[in-house]
């Protein structure tokens, strides 16, 4: 573990929360630091945290949550974050509410690339050397979304190389290698200030969400990824996936790959066994791709395979239909 980041006057720091709190959790320091050293902020909420019904159910006395009393929340934590960001020294102008919804990114994801416009835009209007974004390892499904249409996104634009600080607010860092920032007791103090501004999460979450505030940030560092060979057709890795044969629920690979230039976004079936490969075969303009799944007890093998060139690839198994437990097993993985 290494001490970090490098921050100065010239530095226009970029910060990516997928809902109000997730400012204040991971980056709380990290924005004081950028702020301490003259650095130029932005801070882009992506969802305004309006699907969390229970600790509305406790605030409201009600029950039921319609799409009125979700616009409301929504507008709760909207001004609850743009508190904390103020005591944290963040001006109200350098703030953005995207207003998308929230527990949906993954739904918007796999959509279309209109999210990833939309960041593509904020991208070229601040012109970002330097972006904490969630990790891909995020086991909530909204933060490693975040981080793959952030990437998509990336790819688009001048900034591609921009230094990336990865940060998890739901799992660990456990094995990975990462940056510690160093806090003073004061700046550890008004991070604690600044969380009590979301006070609606904290009515029923509050030993939970000090404990995570308490803890030293830590980042992943990296630059843009390595440029792909310009004859790769084929692009073949293994993600997390632990087959089953009690199945609770549905499940499906999510895929996302850019082949010959065009974006494709699809859900194909599993194998229903282990040792058994199934292929898939995906059509498009820059002709088909074929998409090879092996379940094996270590993870599950994907290889694709096309005429045109794979420029890059991301994939995740999703659990389907609604969730009792919001956490994924794993994130979205890059290729």
């Amino acid at each position: 573990m290494s001490q970090g980041p490098d921050l100065g006057s010239s530095t226009r720091l970029l910060v990516v929360a997928p809902h109000p709190d997730d400012e204040t959790l991971a980056t709380g320091g990290l924005i004081q630091e950028a702020l301490s050293a003259g650095a130029h902020l932005r801070v882009v909420i992506l969802t305004d945290g309006d699907n969390n019904p229970w600790p509305q159910r406790w605030i409201e006395k009600r029950w039921r949550i319609d799409a009125e009393a979700r616009v409301r929340w929504g507008a709760r934590r909207r001004g609850e974050a743009t508190t904390a960001l103020s005591r944290l020294g963040v001006a109200s102008h350098d703030i953005r509410h995207f207003g998308w919804p929230d527990q949906g990114l993954t739904a918007l994801l796999m959509r279309d690339s209109q999210c990833e416009d939309r960041l593509v835009a904020e991208i070229l209007d601040f012109a970002p050397d330097l972006i904490a974004a969630p990790s891909l390892a995020d086991r909530h499904p909204d933060h490693n979304a975040a981080r793959a249409m952030l990437e998509l996104a990336l790819a688009r634009t001048p900034q591609a190389s921009c230094r990336r600080l990865g940060f998890v607010v739901h799992g660990t860092m456990i094995g990975r290698e990462c940056l510690a920032l160093a806090t003073n007791e004061e700046q550890v103090r008004i991070k604690q200030q600044a969380l009590q501004a979301h006070a609606s999460q904290l009515v029923l979450s509050r030993k939970r969400m000090t404990r995570i505030c308490g803890r030293i940030e830590q980042f992943e560092s990296s630059g843009a990824q390595s440029a792909p060979v310009a004859t790769a057709h084929q692009r073949d890795w293994q993600i997390p996936y632990r087959h089953s044969g009690l199945r609770l629920h549905r499940r499906a690979l999510y895929l996302i790959a850019e082949v010959g230039g065009q974006m494709i976004r699809t859900r194909l079936p599993l194998p229903r066994s282990l040792a058994r490969a199934v292929t898939h075969t995906v059509p498009g303009d820059w002709g088909p791709l074929t998409v090879q799944l092996h379940a094996a007890v270590d993870g599950l093998r994907i290889n694709l395979d096309s005429e045109s060139v794979v420029h890059q690839a991301f994939a995740k198994v999703q659990r389907l239909g609604p969730r009792i437990l919001i956490y994924d097993d794993a994130g979205w993985m890059r290729k």
